[in-house]
């Protein structure tokens, strides 16, 4: 039986949800489920693969180990304050003994968080308020940054720059380079473009929201203006930080051939998309690829299907690249399509993620 509410009171007794701030949980409340089970069921076994990990919330149930040793645990034992049995194959035999109630959540996404908050304790100065951290739990629930390596996250945290700001600063300009990323710790700001001489409103900024990622990895002009509409704090990344770090996390790549393999022995197809202007594709096209322009994809990237692999291809790296990442940060399974001649390594012309 599946029930669908949380106590985020209840979830607040288990690491690491006892570190996470009250908008935080709120956040993560959509990817945690409650399940609710009779007396007597046998809710996963030993040897058992599974992908969720259980946290006992109301009830009673009873562990067996290899040795039919038995343990009859309770929600209110001392020593439940983690999930139950949290390996990826199961230990123990678990059944429940009184009709129970578990919040359940995805074994690798909790892993991912008990890494990141982790990271982010050891980031704060000792007394230092715990929301000064808020900015970093908003990061993790973001479709991008939940795809850094657990091994890079202390790295990521450490780079970042500390920036004062006031009501009217202009952080980004619309047409100027752009060397730098930016995450509003405190404050709030608003994104402006020129549209027929006049100033178009796009979206408002606050805490946790992060800005400046197009220009890093194209190489292109500012596309947009960033204007602070409160005073605040802004965490700065520089442009090599980024890439080595977050970029290169984020963005992966895949040859022709790599990619057909992909989509014969796969359960997914993929599909190629070229991200180049109508008139370059028209006049250059890119054998059985869809052509949907940058402008185009960043409109419309929430349409698109999630059941499909993408690969984004252009005529040299930087639009592709943006176009991969842009789907990655919305959620998708997405890489560049690899153009780089055979007579490099052939181990990098497999696909391949940078961890």
């Amino acid at each position: 039986m599946t029930d669908t509410t949380i106590d985020l009171d209840k979830l607040k007794h288990f690491i690491p949800f006892d570190s996470l701030s009250d908008s935080h949980l709120e956040e993560i409340r959509s990817r945690l489920s409650v399940e609710t089970v009779l007396p007597g069921r046998l809710v996963f076994k030993r040897g058992e693969q599974d992908p969720r990990a259980w946290f006992l919330i109301d009830g009673a149930v009873d562990l067996t180990d290899a040795s039919f040793q038995v343990r009859h645990f309770p929600a209110d034992d001392d020593e439940n304050y983690l999930a139950l049995d949290n390996y990826s194959q199961h230990t123990v035999n678990l059944i429940t003994t009184e009709k129970t109630t578990f919040y359940t959540m995805d074994r690798n996404h909790l892993d991912l968080l008990m890494t990141w908050t982790q990271a982010a304790e050891s980031m704060l100065d000792e007394g230092e308020d715990r929301h000064q951290g808020d900015w970093m739990d908003a990061l993790l629930e973001s479709e991008l940054f939940s795809q850094v390596p657990p091994a890079k996250i202390q790295s990521l945290f450490v780079q970042f720059e500390e920036r004062e700001v006031a009501l009217g600063d202009i952080i980004v300009r619309e047409g100027e380079a752009g060397d730098t990323f930016y995450v509003i710790k405190q404050g709030k700001a608003m994104v402006t473009r020129k549209q027929s001489g006049r100033s178009e409103t796009l979206a408002a900024l606050t805490a946790g929201d992060f800005f400046g990622e197009d220009a890093l990895i194209s190489d292109a002009p500012r596309n947009a203006t960033v204007t602070m509409t409160s005073d605040g704090t802004l965490m700065c990344l520089g442009q090599q930080d980024f890439r080595d770090i977050l970029q290169q996390s984020v963005i992966r790549r895949v040859t022709a051939e790599a990619m057909n393999a992909m989509s014969e022995e796969g359960d997914r197809a993929c599909v190629l998309l070229d991200v180049r202007l109508p008139m370059e594709f028209k006049h250059d096209r890119t054998p059985g690829a869809r052509n949907l322009p940058l402008t185009e994809l960043r409109r419309d990237v929430r349409n698109l299907e999630k059941d499909f692999v993408y690969v984004v291809c252009c005529d040299g790296g930087r639009r592709s690249e943006l176009g991969a990442y842009l789907l990655s940060e919305a959620g998708f399974d997405a890489y560049v399509l690899d153009h780089r001649p055979a007579t490099e390594d052939a181990a990098q012309q497999t696909a391949t993620t940078t961890a």
